[in-house]
């Protein structure tokens, strides 16, 4: 395994909403990719932009809703997914790199085949033009790193008869984390992973995370961001949520955010308060 540990070791940050949009967010988003190429640590940005698909399709008369925190996704929503995720917000990102002088290479899961698919969803397919990642070709993503540029991916899986599929932007970048043996980060709007009594929670394992998800304490769009730490640890040693804020080029803020372990590494559910109150934890 690469040593996901170090500071030089790589590390696949996903980011999605208002960190993607014109603004100090996405500034924030730049200025911390550069620190951490000035580190020598390569980063691959996986990026997400549902809010703006809603936008989008809202604007053209399409209702959207959601499965478990997944976009149904019928063929015309097919296709703003496929204007805005890979045109738009992937274009801005990379525009917004290279003015800061950060090479930085658009991409999409369809690159290469770069994220193999099939339909996702409980039957398979009910989701619509959903996909789940069976495999990651990661020579696409390797060369951009080797070269020092910043590889910027669009979640769009494609599969064996060439149709592609929206993908959700977690979930990739949890796959290509595994993939990579990458330390995965994901960004979200709250500053941690919340139990049932809403008290931040400093770690978290696959058993107790799967017990928030059943448990009906985690919901909506924490559901895939859960999954996609636990799909991570097939390669990774381990995985963060939190906010941008929390991230540094050294990694994140100690006692911020949630850290995802196996379940050998960590205990069970641990309080953040727990973690500010003793020496740091990872």
């Amino acid at each position: 395994m690469i040593g996901a540990e170090s500071s030089r070791a790589p590390c696949v940050l996903k980011a999605g909403g208002s960190e993607l949009r014109p603004g100090a967010s996405l500034a924030a988003l730049v200025r911390l990719v550069g620190e951490l190429r000035r580190t020598g640590r390569p980063v691959v940005l996986v990026h997400g932009g549902g809010e703006e698909v809603t936008d989008r399709a809202e604007a053209l008369g399409l209702q959207s809703s959601r499965d478990r925190g997944q976009r149904v996704t019928s063929a015309p929503m097919l296709e703003v997914v496929l204007e805005v995720l890979g045109g738009r917000v992937n274009g801005r990102i990379v525009a917004a790199l290279g003015a800061a002088s950060i090479p930085a290479l658009g991409l999409s899961g369809a690159s290469e085949r770069m994220l193999l698919v099939t339909p996702a969803g409980e039957p398979a397919g009910s989701l619509g033009w959903v996909g789940v990642v069976r495999s990651v070709q990661v020579a696409p993503l390797l060369r951009c790193t080797d070269a020092g540029v910043v590889p910027v991916v669009a979640p769009i899986g494609v599969d064996r008869a060439g149709h592609l599929f929206n993908v959700n932007a977690d979930l990739a970048a949890g796959a290509i984390a595994a993939a990579l043996r990458a330390e995965l980060w994901l960004v979200s709007d709250v500053p941690a992973v919340r139990d049932a009594d809403r008290r931040p929670l400093a770690s978290l394992t696959p058993v107790s995370a799967r017990a928030l998800i059943r448990s009906g304490a985690a919901n909506d769009g924490m559901i895939p961001k859960l999954e996609a730490a636990e799909l991570a640890l097939r390669g990774a040693s381990r995985a963060w949520i939190g906010a941008l804020e929390s991230l540094t080029p050294s990694g994140p803020v100690p006692g911020a955010g949630t850290w995802f372990l196996s379940d050998a590494r960590a205990p069970a559910v641990a309080p953040l308060a727990r973690v500010r109150a003793g020496r740091r934890r990872h």
